[in-house]
């Protein structure tokens, strides 16, 4: 039974040992084949790149130029790329940064300073019409020729009927060339103002006060005309005059002086002449000429109102009252006792007469202590 049993084993070992060999025969086989398949791959890859060149030369020949053309548009695009990628990064970063700290804060600090100083430089005015200006100011601010409507010295607004057949209007001495003084030169403004010739010849009519403007030295009617030529120009024709009888020429006496005075007293006449204060403060005769023996006396100017005596009398006028508090007055409208003057002196110095400097409103009341005293209380 031993011997069986070893024979049958011998037998099997040697079975599975053959199996054995056969799997690893096959698995050999397989994988010969598998390198087999895999070598015969190499050449035909290489056959079309070998022949690429030939194909791509053919079809190079007759365009060249879009070979070029398509080559730059792969080297182009990574560039547009570049832009696209690099915006965020760069671009919107310094949006992000560099706006806010350097353009916020120039249009934040910068910008308004410029403009502003841009701005004061096309309304600035030169010396001469800063000057000018003040001195049409305190002369009641030319204010017959004012049109509330157009906003300027555009005259024409209403018309002055002084005796039977005149009608006046106030001319337009904006520096419109048209229908203005633009077209004048300063010293046709000048002749204008201090003796009513017209630069074509003609005579204003006395209702504009170049009598009372004669007395201007030359170099304050030349500051004058160059205010009135730096205003904006407007447009706007003024009816013709109408007058009775055409006025006659008028010449200064005493010609007027080159400068104006210093002196307090002279300087304050000087003022009070501009300003015309006899217009409402000097008594009128029959012929409505001003009482020059009644000069600053006081006057009733309507129903309701008087403009008082402002002579130096002690019992009617000024003659009790300090000069700096006649000066303060004129600046203000504010008597020494805290109450407020009304009425037209209101509206003159509210208008005008705040303006004037310390220096000139002494020197105003230094005048009017100088006069002689009258009595007369106009209510």
């Amino acid at each position: 039974m031993r011997k069986k049993s070893d024979s049958y084993s011998v037998h099997l070992m040697s079975s599975r040992l053959a199996w054995i060999l056969s799997l690893l025969v096959i698995f050999v086989l397989i994988l010969a084949a598998c390198a087999g398949g895999a070598a015969p791959a190499a050449p035909a890859a290489e056959t079309p790149a070998a022949e690429a060149p030939a194909a791509a030369e053919e079809a190079a020949e007759p365009t060249e130029a879009p070979a070029e053309e398509e080559e730059a548009e792969p080297t182009e695009a990574p560039a547009e790329e570049a832009e696209v990628t690099e915006t965020p990064a760069a671009e919107e970063e310094a949006d992000a940064t560099e706006t806010p700290a350097a353009e916020e804060e120039a249009e934040a600090t910068e910008t308004p300073e410029a403009e502003e100083e841009a701005a004061a430089e096309e309304v600035a005015l030169s010396p001469e019409a800063e000057a000018g200006a003040y001195l049409v100011t305190i002369s009641r601010g030319c204010g017959c020729h004012f049109n509330a409507d157009l906003g300027g010295r555009a005259g024409g607004a209403f018309a002055f009927e002084p005796g039977a057949g005149n009608s006046i209007y106030p001319a337009n001495i904006t520096p419109d060339e048209a229908t203005g003084i633009g077209s004048w030169s300063p010293d046709e403004i000048v002749a204008a103002i201090r003796t009513g010739a017209l630069p074509d010849g003609k005579q204003l009519h006395p209702i504009m006060p170049y009598r009372a403007f004669s007395h201007l030295s030359d170099e304050d009617a030349l500051n004058i005309a160059a205010y009135l030529l730096a205003q904006e120009p407007i447009e706007n024709a003024v009816p013709a005059r109408q007058v009775a009888s055409e006025p006659e020429p008028f010449t200064p006496d005493p010609a007027p002086p080159a400068t104006a005075p210093t002196d307090p007293v002279a300087r304050g006449e000087y003022l009070v002449q501009l300003a015309r204060c006899g217009d409402c403060h000097t008594p009128r005769n029959e012929d409505g000429s001003q009482n020059a023996e009644m000069f600053l006396a006081g006057n009733r100017i309507s129903e309701d109102e008087v403009a008082y005596n402002i002579t130096p009398d002690d019992a009617t006028g000024l003659g009790t009252i300090p000069e700096d508090e006649i000066a303060t007055f004129l600046r203000t409208g504010t008597y020494s006792d805290g109450s407020e003057v009304a009425g037209t002196m209101r509206e003159q110095i509210d208008n005008y007469f705040h303006e004037l400097t310390e220096e000139d409103s002494l020197a105003i009341a230094a005048f009017l202590k100088s006069i002689p005293a009258v009595e007369n209380d106009p209510e």
